[in-house]
């Protein structure tokens, strides 16, 4: 089997940083794990987890041949919510289960093929809102919020920006369903909020996620719950202004380049080098 090509992260997991992301991971994880089990997918990888386990090719392979003959049924049927859902969920199953995993490590690495597949439920989750009117189903808005946050790590710096903005919004709309939810007796709306307002802030929404960051200190009545919070969200703004700043630099050398820097590979933002020269494609 040929070698996977090396892969790079958009956020920097070397020196201090590593803290910062580390706990946000942890964060992400826990929602993502709970969404993976509401809507039961097959076969489902945490991408933020450091198990072990291997790259299942036969339930990908499952998974997509799902995938099509639901595409194939929304030709006929191009305003049935429910098999948009089903697709969805089929296109990220896949892509979990194509995800490459370290034996010696458990280090997980989001394969081409498994952003593939993410991309494509990224594009079936477009039509489902139209379809939806804008109000998806919760769960389904949770888990692809999360495969956004994944896509927006590993990609060209102009796709960050729309993968981390839609991940965002996708959130949002969790959010706003779990802290109705909170009012009315359900579980703490705090976490979800918590990390609604880290994707706005790497989304570069600073005054939205700062609102959002009230909402979520708001909506706990524990001190301890408010001041962990409070911390991890100032680590995360920081952190987000620093993305911010080299974005900003790859858009400007971007205007003498025609563009072209906005096409390369992102790699690792916390690298001082990072953006600073176009980088070439094998």
């Amino acid at each position: 089997m040929a070698e996977e090509p090396e892969k790079r992260m958009l956020f920097d997991l070397r020196g201090k940083r590593k803290r910062v992301i580390q706990v946000i991971y942890v964060m992400l994880a826990i929602i993502m794990g709970a969404s993976l089990v509401v809507i039961g997918l097959p076969g489902g990888v945490n991408p933020f987890s450091s198990g072990n386990g291997a790259v299942s090719q036969d339930l990908a392979d499952s998974s997509i041949a799902r995938a099509e003959k639901i595409q194939k049924k929304l030709v006929a049927e191009p305003n049935n919510t429910n098999a948009q859902e089903e697709l969805i969920r089929a296109r990220i199953a896949a892509g979990n289960n194509l995800i490459s995993i370290d034996q010696d490590t458990g280090a997980q690495t989001v394969t081409e093929a498994a952003s593939t597949q993410y991309d494509l439920a990224a594009q079936a989750w477009e039509y489902y809102l139209k379809a939806t009117k804008n109000q998806p189903e919760q769960s389904v808005a949770q888990v692809i919020a999360n495969t956004l946050f994944t896509l927006s790590q590993d990609s060209t710096v102009a796709q960050f920006e729309t993968n981390i903005r839609d991940a965002a919004k996708a959130q949002a709309f969790v959010a706003g369903d779990v802290q109705a939810a909170a009012k009315k007796g359900g579980p703490n709306a705090a976490p979800t909020l918590a990390t609604l307002a880290t994707y706005q802030f790497y989304a570069q929404q600073t005054a939205e996620a700062q609102a959002t960051t009230k909402r979520a200190l708001a909506a706990t009545p524990d001190k301890a719950e408010q001041k962990q919070i409070k911390t991890q969200l100032a680590s995360v703004e920081k952190d987000a202004a620093r993305i911010g700043k080299i974005l900003a630099k790859a858009k400007k050398q971007a205007k003498k380049d025609g563009g072209k820097s906005l096409e390369q590979p992102a790699g690792s933002l916390g690298s001082s080098s990072a953006l600073t020269t176009p980088q070439t494609t094998p």
